[in-house]
């Protein structure tokens, strides 16, 4: 290394990987909360279409209404918990067996269990 290099937050390569590693974080950042904002919004969409079915099929009055949408929004704040768990449940499950294993068999594992949390 030569002594004129610097190697300070000055020196435009520090600066360049610092920028690359910025913009590669704010791309997965936005990829991964545009689907899960997607996901959400489409589960909503197809909710309040099921309820507007349900209200028109049942001629449901106001207090059915208000009682009928709380239900649903408890039903549905559960249902994500549990989805929640059950994704840390398999994740946890995955890393104890991802210790027992030697190197190629680890590889093997992940190549057959892609599908399961990391």
């Amino acid at each position: 290394m030569r002594p004129d290099d610097d190697a300070s937050w000055s020196n435009p390569k520090i600066l360049l990987v610092l920028a690359l590693i910025f913009l590669c974080g704010t791309a997965v950042g936005s990829a991964l909360t545009q689907r899960v904002i997607h996901s959400r919004v489409t589960r909503s969409k197809s909710m309040e279409v099921q309820l507007k079915d349900l209200k028109s099929s049942l001629s449901l009055t106001a207090e059915q209404q208000r009682i009928v949408n709380k239900e649903l929004d408890d039903y549905a704040k559960y249902y994500q918990n549990i989805e929640e768990e059950r994704a840390n449940v398999a994740r946890f499950g995955k890393e104890r067996i991802f210790k027992v294993l030697t190197p190629e068999q680890q590889k093997k594992f992940n190549d057959s269990f892609e599908h399961l949390p990391h």
